[in-house]
């Protein structure tokens, strides 16, 4: 299943290039229908399928199908001249399946006499492999995901001399149903710890060992597994309220100023297959608790959904906008908002439920007296009562984000406009993923019970004490249609800093030292300093309303109405963390650590093609790396986006058809965008990803 090279090298000499199928259909009906002279129904209906093919970096083809529709009845009364009612039902309906390239054809795990793997045909095919020096091999896991959305909204606008006041409230009923087994297949990692020559201690020594010797020896680092209950029903409840008064206290000042109310109840799953932790002080201890089984020894009774609702959630609303001279055409404008991230409740719902006793499970790390096996891997049975590998704080409380901003902006002459601006955010509660129950670094493997909890295995804990804080200084300039002629560009100076780089979900990231947080702190992973983005419009100059060339006849007729226009962007990059993994790091999260970072040389990080790899090696056995979070600079991306194009008349006004040429990335710029930074990698500061090459499009559209 794992290829030869068809490059030349030892590094990045694998290429694979393929031609993928998509087919898109959609639907769309409106329908307006004043019932009277104050009264209107509107009704609109749309309808989306996608069919297309998916690739795997070994040729894997698997399909993945997307449909939906959306459908909207709103009723608007105009009971006064200054009092507006609203009233709006919504319906949102959609379903996405995803086939694993091997599903139903081949169980490539029971072949090679691999034992414990799921017996569903739907879940047949290889592990999923992941090494150190050599891309990963894996296969898709099948989903069968329906989401619905059932919701009613009405708001009122009410004026009263110079205010406007606005005010009203939304419920809705979500619900998520899923058939998915996310490791199925199951996973092996290959560290190269036992090809490693070894301490005393039995800590492999540098520069010993290598992955894809463990493989051939059929030695994993580790090994997990997690099927079962596949099927599940999960419900939320959403419902928010606002108010919001637009006070025109002068001709050329308003101010806005409002406050909304939201409420996000966690999932429930219809017949309780969710399960939690409920955590001891100082992760001291942990024990199960389900719906059925609700009552934790150490914080008391769970709710249904196992997470504790939050309903604190009011955030505020203030804007205002000054004209100080018209004679001079200066505006200000400033504003501030409050935003909280509740759709973080739908991610939970998975994996709460993808967990003991509702699912198989096995996790396991190798150990040199008794090394686990490609064939027994999954079959090892863990000493520990309690196999949970995730759990969420019950007092987790939604993250929210403040955003403030002000723009001061400028008539020029030549239609041009300019401005300058400022933007800020802070991220709150932000989403913090830890390992609380690990051996320290430098443990020898076989003293798993020197874990703080004995009886449980290594668990990922998600709770709500990140933060973030990002500042930029904006410049725009632009040039308003005239002459055939229009541009906007922005320029943007800012830096982001963090330690959690996602506002809801922690992804991968995990916390290195789950006892010192504050380590984590570092430039957000989005985190770009200079950013420029250009738009730009350009016309014909040919033609009898022309202001360049006034032509008539074939020549006019065939030069003019022709328009070009673009996208010029052009950024600097986003950092990255300079990481371990292979045998000097416990891949499987249990041990060592989950995503360790390398040990700072006091080198320069800047010199190299992308930077100076001399400026990371390998921390010393027994201890955490020293080198921050993100702090390799990623390289810059460039992109030129062009479009070409007219429209022709077809024999009347409402016949027409229009030509379009258009060219992404149209110089063809590469634009490297992830880079090895493992230093114990045979690629380590290689470029690992690319942004998509110059690709051409040409469009004929009949509208009628």
């Amino acid at each position: 299943l794992i290829p030869v090279p068809n490059q030349p090298g030892v590094t990045q000499n694998y290429d694979f290039v393929t031609a993928l199928s998509q087919n898109t259909g959609n639907l769309g009906v409106r329908f307006n229908q004043p019932l009277s002279r104050k009264n209107r129904l509107a009704v609109s209906y749309s309808r989306q399928k996608r069919d297309n093919e998916r690739a795997q970096l070994f040729g894997f083809l698997y399909p993945n199908r997307t449909t939906g529709f959306t459908s909207d009845v709103s009723w608007t009364a105009h009971f006064s001249r200054n009092f507006i009612h609203v009233l709006k039902w919504n319906f949102t309906r959609s379903r996405a399946d995803t086939t694993p390239y091997f599903a139903y054809r081949r169980d490539v795990a029971r072949e090679l006499g691999i034992g414990g793997t799921s017996p569903d045909p739907l879940n047949w095919g290889p592990p999923n492999l992941s090494f150190t020096n050599f891309a990963d091999l894996r296969d898709a896991s099948p989903v069968e995901r329906q989401e619905q959305s059932s919701g009613v909204a009405e708001s009122l606008t009410l004026v009263r001399g110079r205010h406007s006041f606005s005010f009203g409230g939304e419920f809705r009923r979500n619900r998520l149903d899923t058939r998915t087994d996310q490791n199925a297949r199951g996973s092996y990692s290959f560290s190269g710890l036992m090809s490693s020559a070894v301490d005393a201690r039995g800590n492999p020594l540098a520069g010993t060992g290598f992955d894809f010797a463990d493989f051939l020896l059929g030695y994993p680092q580790s090994a997990s597994l997690r099927y079962g209950s596949n099927l599940t029903y999960f419900r939320e409840t959403v419902a928010s309220g606002f108010f919001q008064d637009d006070w025109r206290i002068r001709r050329n000042f308003t101010l806005l100023a409002g406050v909304r109310y939201e409420y996000f109840s966690p999932y429930r799953e219809r017949a309780g297959r969710i399960a939690n932790l409920d955590v001891a002080p100082g992760f001291t201890g942990v024990a199960v608790v389900t719906p059925a089984s609700p009552n934790g020894p150490y914080s008391g009774e769970f709710p249904p959904g196992l997470i504790d609702p939050d309903r604190n959630n009011f955030s505020p609303r203030f804007g205002l906008a000054w004209r100080p001279s018209s004679k001079h055409a200066l505006h200000v404008r400033a504003g501030y908002a409050w935003h909280y991230n509740g759709s973080i409740y739908g991610q939970f719902a998975t994996r709460l439920n993808a967990q003991p006793p509702f699912a198989s499970t096995a996790h396991q790390s190798t150990t040199l007296t008794d090394p686990l096996t490609i064939r027994n891997g999954f079959l090892a049975v863990s000493p520990q009562q309690i196999r949970n590998t995730y759990a969420i704080d019950r007092h987790y409380r939604a993250g929210y984000a403040q955003t403030w901003n002000l723009s001061i902006q400028k008539d020029l002459p030549f239609s041009l406009v300019g401005e300058v601006g400022y933007l800020a955010t802070k991220g709150t509660r932000l989403d913090v993923q830890r390992l609380p129950n690990r051996a320290p670094p430098g443990s020898p493997l076989t003293a798993e019970q020197r874990r703080q909890i004995g009886n449980a295995v290594g668990f990922t804990f998600e709770s709500s004490e990140g933060s973030s804080i990002y500042h930029s200084a904006q410049i725009r300039l632009t040039r308003r249609l005239r002459s055939g002629m229009s541009a906007n560009a922005l320029y943007t100076f800012g830096k982001s800093i963090d330690n959690a780089s996602t506002f809801g979900g922690g992804g991968s990231v995990v916390a290195q030292n789950d006892k010192d947080l504050r380590a984590e702190r570092g430039l957000s992973s989005f985190d770009q300093r200079h950013a420029l983005a250009l738009t730009y419009y350009l016309s014909s100059p040919v033609g009898l309303g022309a202001s360049f060339i006034r032509a008539r006849g074939w020549w006019g007729a065939a030069f003019k109405d022709w328009a070009v226009s673009g996208t010029l962007t052009a950024r600097s990059g986003t950092p990255f963390t300079a990481r371990v993994l292979g045998n000097r790091s416990d891949s499987g999260g249990t041990g060592v650590v989950g995503n360790g970072r390398a040990e700072a040389t006091g080198e320069s990080i800047a010199g190299g093609r992308f930077f100076n790899p001399a400026a990371f090696t390998l921390p010393p056995i027994g201890r955490y790396g020293n080198a921050g979070r993100n702090t390799v600079p990623g390289p810059p991306f460039f992109s030129l986006n062009l479009a070409f194009g007219r429209s022709f008349r077809m024999g009347g006004d409402n016949r027409r058809m229009d030509l379009r040429l258009e060219s992404n990335n149209l110089t063809n710029t590469v634009s490297y965008t992830a880079l090895s930074t493992v230093v114990n990698s045979l690629t380590y500061g290689l470029p690992a990803a690319a942004a998509p090459m110059r690709s051409l499009h040409a469009t004929l559209r009949f509208r009628f």
